[in-house]
C-alpha cells in the first residue's frame, strides 16, 4: 500500500489542478436563440416557434422589415375629416403598421408575436360586422364572441406565469373611435345570440382558441393559392 500511495495521491492532486484550471478559465458566451421555455406545467403556449414563424412568414411580419413611423403629409392631413383613424400599411401585409411595430419591439418570443397577429386578424373580422348590412349569421356572432373571450382569457391565464405579457388589445384599440366601434360591434354581436338558440360556453382551455385561429388561417392561404 505505501508503494501506490504517492502514485494515487499525485493523481488526485493533478486532477484536482485541473479542475481548478477549468474553472478558473473564462467562460465562453453562450447564444441564445430564443428565450428559455416557461416550463409551468398548467398553462402551455399555444403555438410552438415552427408554428409561430410560419405565421409570421405567412403575414410578412419580420424583424427587420419592421415598419418606420410615418409622417402624413401635411396636405394629406388637411384632406381627412379630424376624428378619421386612419389605417397605414406601407408593407401591406394587412397588418396596421403602429400595431406591427408595437409586436415586433415589445415581444421577444416568436410565439407572442404570431398571437398578437392572430388576435388581430380576428379582431379585424370583429370590427368587421359594425358596419356589415348583410345580417351576421348567429353561429357567427357566436364564434366572434367566444373568441373575443377565449382570447382574453388566454392572456390572462398566461400572465399569472409570465408577468412581463402584456395583452396587444389596447395597442390595437388605441384610440377612442376604435374603442367604441370595438364596443357598437360587440354588442350588436350579443344582441344576435340573445335571439339564437346558442348559448355562450367558456371554453376550458382558452388558448387553444389561437391554435384554431392559426389553423383556420394556414388553411385559408393555402386553398387560396
Amino acid at each position: 500500500m505505501r508503494l501506490f500511495f504517492p502514485v494515487c495521491f499525485l493523481f488526485y492532486c493533478t486532477m484536482s489542478l485541473l479542475t481548478a484550471l477549468v474553472i478558473a478559465s473564462p467562460i465562453k458566451s453562450i447564444i441564445k436563440l430564443s428565450p428559455l421555455p416557461i416550463t409551468q406545467h398548467n398553462v402551455e403556449l399555444p403555438l410552438n416557434e415552427y408554428h409561430a414563424l410560419e405565421i409570421l412568414a405567412l403575414r410578412k411580419v419580420s424583424s427587420s422589415q419592421v415598419p418606420l413611423p410615418y409622417d402624413m403629409p401635411q396636405n394629406t392631413q388637411s384632406l381627412l375629416p379630424i376624428d378619421t383613424d386612419t389605417v397605414i400599411d406601407i408593407n401591406h401585409n394587412k397588418i396596421r403598421d403602429d400595431y406591427e411595430r408595437l409586436l415586433l419591439t415589445q415581444y421577444q418570443r416568436p410565439e407572442y408575436v404570431a398571437m398578437g397577429v392572430l388576435a388581430a386578424a380576428h379582431w379585424d373580422r370583429l370590427v368587421a360586422t359594425h358596419t356589415q348590412n348583410d345580417r351576421v349569421p348567429s353561429i357567427t356572432a357566436l364564434t366572434l364572441i367566444t373568441n373575443n373571450i377565449a382570447i382574453n382569457q388566454c392572456y390572462y391565464s398566461l400572465q399569472q406565469i409570465d408577468n412581463t405579457l402584456i395583452s396587444p388589445i389596447l395597442n390595437y384599440f388605441n384610440t377612442e373611435q376604435r374603442l367604441a366601434i370595438k364596443d357598437q360591434a360587440e354588442e350588436k354581436l350579443l344582441a344576435i345570440i340573445a335571439l339564437s338558440p346558442f348559448t355562450i360556453i367558456f371554453d376550458p382551455q382558452p388558448c387553444q382558441r389561437f391554435t384554431l385561429l392559426a389553423e383556420s388561417m394556414l388553411q385559408t392561404t393555402f386553398i387560396s393559392l
